[in-house]
């Protein structure tokens, strides 16, 4: 007979191996200033409902993501290592923000291109490290192996992989017109944790100008000096879907929602964990989009606030990372 602690043991170890697509941050919370994560972001859609399931098999089973809550919490996992967290937005097919701490020290450096993507998105069962597309076609087969027959059309891999998030042929269906823009970048990191952000997960549709330009200068900036005197930099990066709901010419493919702007947040820390200084960025994604930099969160809070339409409730840093100029150049203090 099976002991109850051996059961419990076994629960415990399937409970470690389920999803890091999960219910909140809890398990990569050490992304956020104080372990906080972003509070009140309450703007994505419901995730959209498969249609005419009546005559599959297991529908419940074999199409458990497509009826998954929106936003889905992504503890980003590559060679089994948390390396940042992501709000995605199931139904617009975009991350919302991603939270991250920055790699002061770490050399420019991308190796490689976006081939990843996340295989929880599509069942909560699967594996949870991040994958390139073969290998998480493969594991969709094999989940599929019991009771999911893939003669039928929504059961195949590649249905289900392209249903649950942006693939590479939605960006490349655009002709130019956009870019696979990073909201954790490559360049804030080194070896795998710049590897890391190389998944479709963490990137939106975004003008090449801006990505090219006028945002990869702010996050150059960010990073060379804005970090200066820092021991710890805590940055979240997100975007601001555009107001078409449904898809349309502001989608790409008709599958993937084009942001209307991206903006920035960070939190610079002394050695006792103590904010030394913060601000913010925003930037219109447009061909001629110009980049505004706030002294502070809070500013940028208010526009996202009262501009964006994202929410009075919105919070970033929860007001303990408020850091204000004072009368003596260079000299910050708690606001």
């Amino acid at each position: 007979m099976v002991s109850v602690s051996l059961m419990c043991l076994v629960l415990l170890s399937l409970w470690g191996v389920r999803g890091e697509v999960a219910p909140n941050f809890d398990n990569c919370k050490m992304f956020f200033f104080r372990e906080k994560p972003v509070s009140g972001l309450n703007i994505a859609l419901s995730t959209p409902d498969e249609t005419n399931t009546q005559k599959l098999v297991n529908p419940e089973k074999c199409l458990s993501a497509y009826k998954a809550a929106s936003p889905a919490y992504i503890c980003q996992t590559y060679n089994n290592q948390y390396y940042f967290a992501t709000l995605y937005d199931r139904a617009r097919r975009i991350p919302l923000y991603s939270a991250y701490k920055m790699d002061m020290k770490a050399k420019p450096e991308r190796k490689g291109s976006i081939v990843n993507y996340e295989p929880q998105l599509v069942h909560p069962e699967l594996a949870q490290n991040m994958m390139n597309k073969s290998r998480c076609l493969r594991e969709i087969q094999n989940y599929n192996k019991n009771d999911c027959t893939e003669t039928e059309k929504k059961y195949k891999p590649n249905y289900k992989l392209n249903w649950s998030q942006a693939v590479d042929e939605d960006y490349s269906s655009s002709k130019g017109n956009y870019t696979r823009g990073h909201l954790n970048p490559a360049g804030h990191h080194q070896q795998d944790a710049s590897q890391a952000t190389m998944t479709f997960t963490n990137v939106a549709p975004q003008n090449p100008n801006i990505n090219n330009d006028q945002w990869n200068k702010y996050e150059k900036n960010l990073k060379n000096n804005l970090t200066q005197g820092c021991r710890e930099m805590y940055v979240v990066t997100g975007v601001v879907p555009n107001k078409d709901i449904v898809p349309s010419k502001e989608w790409l493919n008709n599958r993937v929602n084009v942001p209307s702007h991206y903006w920035n947040a960070f939190c610079c820390t002394d050695n006792k964990n103590k904010p030394l200084r913060s601000g913010g960025a925003l930037c219109p994604n447009t061909a001629d989009g110009q980049v505004t930099e706030y002294n502070t969160v809070a500013e940028l809070q208010n526009v996202l606030i009262n501009e964006m339409n994202f929410g009075n409730n919105f919070n970033i840093f929860f007001n303990r990372c408020q850091i204000r100029p004072t009368a003596r150049a260079g000299d910050w203090q708690d606001s």
